[in-house]
């Protein structure tokens, strides 16, 4: 059977540039198209950019796909090369790029039950042009696309239009629990999707809130996964130095929290549940790619807000931030901590606890993140009621005194169900699907 050849569409890219297209002028001169940005100073390019991108990565890796790419990117250059795949850069004026993202954050935040949207018309003229400029990149590139792979709810318009080019698959990767939208909302997701030949969800709990939204796309679940063999565990030396760096000693017991700062992570309630816990809990992550390229810094007064809850609580000696940090240390941490937690009262998925496995910890995970239908209570983790520090404290007690099977069962959860090796053939066999039934079609009309 022939490769499918992909084309992928996601918001955020799966290198960020640091510098503009200018800057980038300014700083290297004249630069050929597309630009190769391996050949860019390391300093000036960031490759871990999104759970998303870069799991779309390493399956395109896995599968020796060299898929072409469309992303957001305010400012970039058009078009570049990074390990072989092609990226084009959507580009949005100011205004527009403002509008798109209150929209998309409406939906985002309606989405994850922390606030209702107001529909607003000139928001979503920004969504729509936003989907439209990624449309028409992604139309162009259609005589070398078997498929596109649209991922996630900023391109909700993107089936629709790219019409019968090339069929479209969506993974949805935001919580699809209906009942949290308004009645007009509701309407334009389900009449978003239908613009698609098949999306993908990734829990039981959103497959079945498709259902309930009355959609007639055909749909699927695939939980979504990591690469375990990306993670290994770095020297001592490593270990020692990040947490010098974070003042943290060798025989304190370590609460691992790995997310972006976002009221959605409920960060607020791992710190709250530190109150009578001999712990330090250790906050990773800065602002999603929103908050730190696209002007919507959310992350900045987030992180002011949860070190005024730490001083309020009593357990500012107890809250470390620690903010971005690269793989390796990133790694030391996972290696060095005593449990995982997710405290999100609700959640896509949760791509941190399966890292936390991989390195075999015990873990605290909310019952509205997607990922605890994978956990069986006292097993392989511990589970809590959504919003309930008395809930989430209970569990990361439980989590520090497990038995080092607890980890040993969860990294079998993680490579049964949650890793590239298991999920990357699932994930072709829709794209083959998809791409043979539509075959036929295209044959017949031409």
């Amino acid at each position: 059977m022939a490769m499918i050849s992909l084309t992928v569409n996601t918001q955020t890219p799966p290198v960020k540039i640091n510098l503009t297209f200018q800057q980038l002028v300014e700083k290297y001169g004249e630069l050929d198209m597309p630009i190769d940005l391996e050949q860019l100073n390391p300093e000036d390019v960031q490759t871990t950019v999104g759970g998303v991108s870069r799991m779309i990565m390493q399956f395109a890796n896995h599968m020796g796909l060299r898929p072409i790419w469309v992303s957001l990117g305010p400012g970039y250059p058009p078009d570049a090369v990074y390990k072989g795949i092609s990226v084009s850069f959507v580009d949005l004026d100011p205004e527009n790029l403002r509008r798109f993202t209150r929209f998309k954050e409406g939906l985002y935040t309606a989405s994850h039950s922390l606030s209702q949207y107001r529909f607003n018309p000139k928001d979503y003229i920004g969504y729509t042009i936003y989907n439209w400029n990624s449309a028409k990149i992604l139309m162009e590139k259609f005589d070398r696309t078997d498929v596109y792979f649209i991922n996630d709810f900023q391109q909700l318009l993107v089936g629709g239009l790219i019409g019968p080019s090339a069929p479209a698959v969506l993974w949805y990767h935001i919580p699809m629990v209906p009942e949290n939208l308004s009645q007009e909302i509701r309407g334009f997701v389900r009449r978003s999707l239908d613009g698609f030949d098949e999306i993908i969800l990734s829990t039981k709990r959103d497959l079945e809130g498709v259902v309930r939204l009355g959609s007639r796309v055909r749909a699927r679940q695939i939980y979504p996964f990591i690469d375990p063999d990306s993670l290994s565990a770095p020297a001592g030396s490593t270990r020692q130095n990040v947490l010098d760096k974070l003042n943290i000693k060798n025989d304190d017991k370590k609460v691992l929290l790995v997310a972006r700062m976002d009221p959605i992570k409920s960060q607020d309630l791992a710190i709250s549940a530190m109150k009578g816990i001999d712990a330090k809990l250790i906050l990773v992550g800065n602002g999603s790619f929103t908050s730190t390229s696209l002007g919507h810094d959310k992350a900045s007064t987030w992180v002011k807000t949860l070190k005024e809850l730490a001083k309020k609580e009593g357990v500012e000696d107890k809250v470390r931030f620690a903010g971005y940090l690269p793989d390796e240390e990133l790694n030391a941490l996972y290696q060095e901590c005593d449990a995982v937690v997710l405290p999100s009262r609700i959640e896509g998925f949760g791509l941190s606890v399966c890292e936390g496995w991989k390195f075999k910890k015990p873990v605290a995970v909310s019952r509205g993140a997607g990922i605890s239908e994978l956990i069986l209570d006292g097993v392989n983790g511990f589970t809590f009621d959504a919003g309930s520090v008395e809930g989430l404290k209970d569990s990361i007690v439980k989590a520090l005194s497990a038995k080092h099977e607890m980890g040993e069962m969860g990294y079998t959860t993680m490579d049964q169900w949650c890793s590239l090796k298991s999920n990357s053939e699932k994930i072709q066999q829709v794209m083959e699907e998809v791409y043979y039934s539509y075959k036929p079609r295209a044959e017949n009309s031409s």
